[in-house]
């Protein structure tokens, strides 16, 4: 009879201690582990994975394409005309650990983002006249903003997809 109560509190804490070190990547996230806080290991696989129980902790990133709709921006075009810009971008996390550490989570990533997208439109659009915007050169802007933008988001460990106006 006392062999019970000591064995029964010895599986449940072993049990605990189990379900501490397991962890499932789900096919739309990619994971990174971290030992106090410095990246270990990388997981880009779906499955159950291990780590480390109250040592190690896993932080969780979306693959997949992730959309960005910053706010309208005015743009002066280069004739004076006053434009009201509404713009949107599609990027994916490629490297997650480059991601992590320079901008730590999706919200920051949004908002450097939306700042990169609004300063490219900006320095972009406002170099052409309205004419010129409203043509058929209008792809090979938006192919230029996309360029700028991509350069700068490869930084993070972002590539952009898309950058599209929407009006």
């Amino acid at each position: 009879m006392k062999l019970n109560k000591f064995i029964l509190p010895v599986i449940i804490a072993i049990g605990f201690v189990i379900y501490l070190s397991l962890f499932v990547v789900k096919e739309i996230n990619q994971a990174i582990v971290l030992q106090f806080g410095d990246p270990k290991k990388i997981i880009s696989t779906p499955g159950l994975q291990v780590k480390i129980p109250f040592i190690q902790n896993v932080v969780f990133l979306d693959r997949r394409i992730l959309s960005l709709d910053p706010a309208p921006e005015e743009v002066i075009a280069s004739d004076q005309k006053r434009l009201i810009v509404d713009a949107f971008a599609r990027f994916k996390i490629v490297d997650p650990l480059k991601f992590y550490i320079s901008v730590g989570n999706e919200r920051v990533a949004r908002s450097r983002l939306a700042t990169i997208i609004n300063s490219r439109l900006r320095s972009v659009l406002g170099t052409q006249s309205l004419a010129t915007l409203l043509s058929e050169d209008r792809t090979k802007q938006m192919a230029i903003i996309q360029e700028g933008v991509n350069a700068e988001a490869e930084k993070f460990g972002i590539e952009i997809i898309d950058v599209r106006i929407k009006r």
